[in-house]
């Protein structure tokens, strides 16, 4: 029965995740997801720290969070992956301080790491599916680049990223928002959205029955299978695309080549 729910989770979030992750890419902001779910572990540490409901706080963390960055323009001149960054040292920080002062604060930061995936049950999987959910509806349609259209897009994220860290941890989420969406990159655009599902889902049911099988973290099993997997697509991708064109522009010479020459009179 564990393994089934743990299963399901994973690939709830992970049918979720990539599709925004392509967003992401494309809007050249990849270290926004990495800020707000850090944000979101750090509001997690601070409902530990105040005994409070570690979901509530961070999920008033995160909005704050989201409500600043939404501020930021896309098309704005200041370097939008320095801010970003800039946000997520700042978060961790204050959430290893905070974990730093907690009995067991080790314990609780390699929670916040890797998630709890072992002790979800159907009621949290059923969270993950509603909010997942609610925050495809707001993140998926397209927005133009003002406060509002910003603000629904972050929103739907974090809607998305919040329970999803309590279940799987910050290294996943950021795996699965990045790296399938990078694995079928091409041309400078986003790759088929099926393809970037469909490499997470094998990952995530690959990783999570090699971590059960071999007695492993399930989080970190499955970052690593999924590293393996989006690498090797991506190699293979990348050589298609580079190999397709190269073998069109030789069969055109070939073409020249072959091409009978008129006698001029």
């Amino acid at each position: 029965m564990i393994l089934l729910t743990v299963l399901i989770a994973t690939l709830v979030i992970a049918i979720s995740l990539p599709v925004l992750g392509q967003r992401v890419l494309k809007r050249r902001i990849v270290f926004v997801d990495l800020a707000l779910a850090q944000v979101a572990a750090t509001g997690y540490a601070l409902g530990m720290a105040l005994q409070m409901p570690g979901i509530l706080i961070a999920i008033i963390t995160t909005a704050v969070a989201v409500v600043l960055m939404a501020l930021m323009d896309e098309e704005t001149k200041l370097p939008k992956e320095a801010v970003m960054g800039a946000v997520y040292a700042f978060a961790a920080s204050l959430g290893m301080i905070l974990l730093s002062l907690l009995p067991y604060g080790e314990g609780q930061l390699m929670g916040l790491m890797f998630g709890s995936i072992l002790g979800i049950n159907w009621e949290g999987i059923g969270i993950l599916v509603a909010f997942s959910a609610i925050g495809l509806a707001l993140a998926l349609p397209p927005h133009s680049n003002t406060y509002h259209g910003r603000l629904r897009f972050y929103s739907g994220l974090c809607l998305i990223i919040v329970p999803a860290i309590h279940a799987i941890g910050v290294l996943l989420v950021f795996a699965y928002l990045v790296m399938p969406a990078l694995s079928v990159w091409r041309h400078g655009h986003n790759g088929p959205v099926w393809q970037a599902t469909a490499i997470t889902a094998v990952a995530s049911i690959i990783g999570t029955l090699a971590a059960h099988f071999l007695d492993l973290p399930p989080s970190a099993t499955v970052v690593l299978t999924l590293g393996v997997i989006s690498l090797i697509t991506g190699i293979i991708i990348h050589r298609k695309v580079i190999d397709k064109p190269r073998s069109e522009e030789k069969r055109a010479d070939d073409e020249e080549e072959n091409k009978p020459v008129t006698p001029s009179i």
